[in-house]
């Protein structure tokens, strides 16, 4: 049995709010990484992983059979919903004022646009992957153990790295692709 797993049952009994606490003590910072290397921003990728945990909380942890997992596709989700939303553009345009109207200090353009260009090339190069492979990658270099993507992408915790090696290539190449 997956070691996440062990953490969110048993001696808790049948205290639901204690099992939600204990999954968000070990996880919400698992799952702030994860959400921060999609959308590139802590702040909001913290908002998106409260957003997630809310929804557990109102769907019911005891209706949910991998908690763990669950957050981990539901804050995926919610961060690309997010990249997609008109907010998210309010949101940039909003960075670059401060609240009196005045400019704030940037990077020099050029690092700037470098940064971008990268972070967009990984999102690229991301989204070319099929579900599964993207999913698996961002848990892996979200901090996710083999148990914890396995019950995630519903394959064998033996298949998991053969599976990730797989995705990491994929990646590559659709990377490297997207340099050219």
């Amino acid at each position: 049995m997956p070691t996440y797993y062990l953490e969110t049952q048993g001696s808790y009994g049948d205290n639901m709010e204690e099992k939600f606490k204990v999954i968000y003590q070990k996880n919400y910072y698992k799952l702030v990484r994860q959400a921060a290397f999609l959308l590139g921003d802590s702040v909001i990728a913290e908002d998106q992983v409260q957003e997630a945990f809310v929804r557990l909380h109102r769907t019911g942890i005891e209706n949910v059979e991998h908690p763990v997992a669950w957050l981990a596709v539901v804050t995926n989700n919610l961060c690309y919903d997010y990249m997609r939303s008109e907010g998210s553009r309010r949101r940039r345009e909003e960075r670059v004022f401060q609240p009196d109207g005045e400019p704030r200090q940037m990077p020099a353009a050029e690092e700037l646009v470098l940064d971008r260009e990268e972070v967009r090339l990984v999102r690229s190069a991301l989204e070319k992957l099929q579900p599964r492979d993207r999913i698996i990658l961002l848990m892996k270099f979200s901090g996710y153990s083999y148990d914890e993507i396995a019950v995630t992408a519903e394959i064998g915790k033996n298949s998991v790295g053969t599976i990730l090696s797989r995705a990491r290539e994929r990646f590559k190449r659709e990377y490297e692709y997207l340099m050219k």
